[in-house]
């Protein structure tokens, strides 16, 4: 590694020092949706598409530059909980699916609670893990 590398390097660490300096999921999927973008306007050619892009990138590069380290990750922690309870039900279904030949899936009348069992058991009594509720299905 040349000197100049070396000088390059430290001062790009003494740039970085005290800001935020991670793409976590909030920027990285802003990232995804903005280069997406860019490739739907390749076809479609909108300049509110290309403002959209724009703005998209300039968010997740200010969020990687900030120096309000909680802020940040505050934001980040919110954009989690929402993205999991955007993501749980499609999880679910993937799960379901993929299981479909070893498990059955049911919901609690009660709490909706799902609850899986075993396939080929015949009619068994389930009993609802969160709410204790009773009730009888055949797998």
């Amino acid at each position: 590694m040349g000197k100049s590398q070396q000088k390059w390097q430290l001062k790009l660490m003494q740039f970085m020092r005290g800001r935020y300096g991670r793409f976590d999921i909030l920027s990285k999927h802003l990232l995804y949706a903005a280069f997406a973008l860019i490739i739907v306007n390749l076809f479609v050619r909108s300049s509110i598409i290309s403002t959209v892009v724009l703005i998209g990138m300039v968010i997740a590069y200010y969020r990687l530059l900030s120096k309000k380290i909680y802020v940040r990750s505050n934001e980040n922690q919110k954009y989690l909980a929402w993205w999991t309870r955007v993501k749980k039900p499609f999880v679910l279904r993937f799960n379901q699916f993929k299981y479909r030949k070893d498990y059955r899936y049911f919901s609690c009348s009660n709490c909706k609670q799902h609850i899986r069992v075993p396939r080929n058991r015949g009619k068994i009594m389930i009993t609802c893990p969160s709410c204790h509720s009773k009730f009888e299905k055949k797998t």
